[in-house]
C-alpha cells in the first residue's frame, strides 16, 4: 500500500501576505485611533474626564500606584488598550462585511 504525503493547503486557510497585511492595518488602526486622543480635542476631554473618575482613582489604589509617572504610564496603557481593541473591532467587522459580500 502506498501513501502519499503530499500536502496541499486548503482553501480555508489564511496566505501570509493576508496575515501581514491584516496586522499592518490593525497596527495603522491602533496608531490612527490613538493618535486622535492627541489631536481631535473632543476625545482628549473624554479621556481626561475617564482618568479623571472615581472608578479609574481606584484602580490606582489597587495598583499600588502613587506617582504621577505612574499615572500617566497607567493612562496610557488605558488609551493604547482601548484603541487596539477598537482597531480591532473594526478589522474584525469590515473583514465580515468583506466575507459577506463575497458569498
Amino acid at each position: 500500500m502506498k501513501t502519499t504525503s503530499s500536502i496541499t493547503p486548503s482553501s480555508s486557510e489564511v496566505s501570509i501576505r493576508t496575515t501581514l497585511l491584516r496586522t499592518v492595518s490593525l497596527v495603522l488602526l491602533t496608531i490612527v485611533f490613538a493618535a486622535s486622543v492627541r489631536f481631535i480635542k473632543p476625545i482628549g476631554h473624554i479621556v481626561t474626564w475617564v482618568a479623571g473618575t472615581e472608578a479609574w482613582q481606584s484602580l490606582y489604589r489597587v495598583l499600588g500606584i502613587e506617582s504621577g509617572l505612574g499615572r500617566e504610564q497607567l493612562i496610557l496603557t488605558g488609551i493604547m488598550v482601548v484603541c487596539f481593541a477598537l482597531a480591532l473591532v473594526v478589522q474584525t467587522g469590515v473583514l465580515f462585511a468583506l466575507e459577506m459580500r463575497r458569498r
